[in-house]
């Protein structure tokens, strides 16, 4: 069965905020009770500056309120910017921001069920996951969205359906072949795409479990030190998350040593700020070896790796940007998406603006040498 449509930009934004906006997982609760707790402060400073503003108008201001001003301005802009990071819209447009780079991925494109598994198609690139990689379809407003372990990886609109019967029958296909009774349909392109004739570097290579883990934690580590992870959102969570915990802290040590006793509202209201610095803190785990490398071995269990250890890989390095060629697919990588290049004896990293990377042993170049000329070819491509 085969699909073909046009996926815009709105399309796409709306498909990723339904996904946004479910509770799968517990931390999608606690993203959702720590919007409504920001957005409780941020009434309750609004309120106060009404207040403030009456008293002032009513000619019986005191020199007291000054403090209590200052408070409220906090409170009120400290709250918005929170509400503005933990914001489900704001997650879905940077999520098209990200893919609107992608050579191709706004427009024509192809969505089919072939006997090996679903085959997207959109540009010079095709993409082919297994039945088994698909671990779960979810409708919600005529969307139907597919996700692997790792994620979202398909938003198919309703534009993409003539009818409630295509949707329908779409949906029974996936689900059989999910079950083990794929269509038996010979498949397209079923070699591997030619290499581009514009190649500068062409690079042949395998990982194994036992050299990608290693390699995927040093780029990883090496990713913490680039301006790509240091976005706004990080660093205005880096810097509230040391004086927020230690707000917690002594505000919880006041209101338990108090005498009197403190009543149980405030007791509740300490331990909300000491978790919400304990919340934020959490960005410096990143910068834990140990911590990166549970991540990552987490990131493992879910499948997110399983292109890389697939088999052997060819990867192309050209004018046109990076393409990496596996039996019957082809993925293109823009030198406008890459934001950054790290070259160690462990190998060659190109930074993704979208978090992701493109990653190459050592052993894809023939010396230090080609890899270090392939680094600075990158350099000289991004700039």
């Amino acid at each position: 069965m085969e699909l073909r449509y046009n996926l815009t930009q709105q399309d796409f934004q709306r498909g990723i905020l339904l996904h946004e906006k479910r509770l799968k997982k517990p931390l999608d609760v606690i993203r959702k009770v720590e919007w409504f707790f920001f957005l409780a402060l941020a009434l309750f400073g609004a309120v106060m500056l009404v207040m403030l503003t009456v008293v002032l108008a009513a000619g019986r201001w005191e020199e007291d309120f000054g403090t209590v001003l200052g408070l409220s301005v906090v409170t009120l802009v400290g709250s918005l910017a929170f509400l503005w990071v933990l914001s489900a819209r704001r997650r879905a447009f940077h999520g098209v921001r990200l893919m609107a780079g992608e050579d191709g991925f706004f427009g024509p494109r192809t969505l089919t069920l072939t006997k090996d598994g679903v085959a997207e198609t959109f540009g010079v690139g095709r993409r082919v996951e297994s039945y088994d990689a698909i671990s779960e379809v979810w409708e919600k407003k005529g969307y139907v969205l597919l996700y692997l372990k790792s994620g979202v990886w398909e938003v198919v609109p309703p534009c993409a359906f003539t009818g409630e019967g295509e949707r329908e029958a779409f949906l029974s296909c996936l689900a059989e072949a999910r079950q083990g009774r794929p269509p038996q349909t010979a498949n397209a392109e079923t070699s591997a795409p030619a290499a581009p004739e514009e190649a500068v570097f062409t690079l042949h290579y395998a990982w194994t479990p036992e050299t990608l883990m290693p390699a995927l934690l040093r780029a990883n580590l090496a990713f913490l030190r680039t301006r790509l992870f240091w976005r706004p959102a990080a660093v205005l969570v880096a810097i509230l998350s040391v004086p927020m915990l230690v707000s917690g802290v002594l505000t919880l040590i006041g209101t338990l040593t108090a005498v009197p006793p403190a009543q149980l509202s405030e007791i509740i209201s300490a331990i909300g700020i000491l978790v919400i610095g304990l919340a934020l803190c959490s960005i410096w785990l990143n910068f834990v070896p140990d911590f990166m490398a549970w991540a990552i071995r987490r990131q493992a269990k879910k499948d997110a790796f399983h292109k890389l250890l697939e088999g052997p890989i060819t990867d192309t390095i050209g004018p046109g940007g990076v393409d990496s060629l596996r039996p019957g697919e082809r993925e293109r990588t823009l030198w406008s998406q890459i934001g950054g290049v790290k070259s160690e004896d462990w190998g060659l990293v190109l930074f993704r603006r979208d978090r992701k990377m493109l990653l190459f042993p050592a052993s894809a170049f023939a010396d230090r040498d080609e890899q270090e000329q392939a680094a600075e070819y990158a350099r000289g491509q991004t700039r």
